[in-house]
């Protein structure tokens, strides 16, 4: 699909990468042009965002579709353009769109203090909200908690001067060392100021300056709450063993039920030759 065959008034979201800070920005199509579209801007305390060719912005446009997959064109132009009827971004796109999956929401980091009240009967702890989505939420601890996967949990903190309320259950558990541990939480309750907020929160972040210590104390905090990145537990290939015949096997089912990756290449040679020859190996 060409990016110009988008129809007018369809919902978009606008992604933004810069510097390894992702946003995400609801929009739509205004009208269609000469190989683009003209959708509505990102507008920051009343005023149009514009996009300086000289950052590191990458900008791609996701189209909402009803009941099928969104689709996606990366790394369009934008181009701000001023008319009678008010102001928009003239979309160009090099190739045509794909489908995507977008199972896992947007995740908006946050990094403020807040508090978690687990369960029923349990206290009160204080904790980092790590990041927020529209279908979930993540929390930071000093305390490892014990048998919490799939617990009610209530996360309360303020932000722009206001109270947030979140309801969830706890889905998962992820120590980051041994004074942080991570709680995965799924949104159990909708709520209709947390789509409000996102769109708020990046805003605040997209105006930042970011030479200055805010910025760069953000960047920290998100670091050091960044997950551990995950080994890869699979088995290693066996290593080519040309001897294999004369080194004594145990008689207890090893030979035949070791994974395929486990033999070397010349034993597997041999067994195929003797499988197709009718031989018993």
């Amino acid at each position: 699909m060409l990016l110009q065959e988008m129809p007018a008034d369809n919902k978009i979201i606008i992604e933004l990468s810069i510097k390894g800070q992702k946003f995400e920005f609801p929009s739509k199509v205004v009208s269609q042009g000469n190989n683009s579209i003209f959708i509505e801007p990102i507008r920051i305390n009343g005023k149009v965002l514009t996009f300086n060719s000289s950052e590191s912005v990458a900008v791609n446009i996701v189209m909402i579709r009803e009941n099928k997959s969104p689709m996606v064109w990366k790394g369009v132009g934008v181009a701000c353009v001023h008319e009678k009827s008010g102001s928009f971004y003239k979309i160009t796109a090099s190739g045509e769109g794909f489908e995507i999956n977008r199972r896992g929401a947007f995740r908006l980091f946050v990094g403020i203090s807040g508090v978690a009240q687990l369960g029923i009967n349990r206290k009160a702890v204080d904790v980092i909200v790590k990041d927020v989505s529209e279908n979930g939420f993540s929390f930071v601890s000093s305390e490892d908690m014990e048998n919490v996967i799939n617990m009610p949990v209530r996360l309360v903190f303020n932000d722009f001067n206001k109270n947030y309320s979140l309801m969830g259950i706890i889905v998962r558990k992820v120590i980051i060392n041994e004074t942080k541990v991570l709680y995965g939480c799924q949104l159990s309750v909708n709520n209709s100021q947390l789509e409000q907020y996102i769109n708020q929160k990046q805003r605040q972040m997209l105006s930042m300056n970011r030479d200055n210590s805010a910025f760069k104390n953000k960047e920290m905090l998100e670091k050091a709450l960044k997950e551990p990145e995950r080994t890869d537990n699979k088995e290693q290939p066996e290593e080519d063993d040309k001897n294999y015949k004369s080194k004594s096997i145990k008689n207890d089912g090893t030979y035949k039920d070791r994974a395929i990756n486990r033999v070397g290449k010349t034993e597997r040679r041999d067994i195929f030759r003797e499988a197709v020859s009718g031989k018993k190996v």
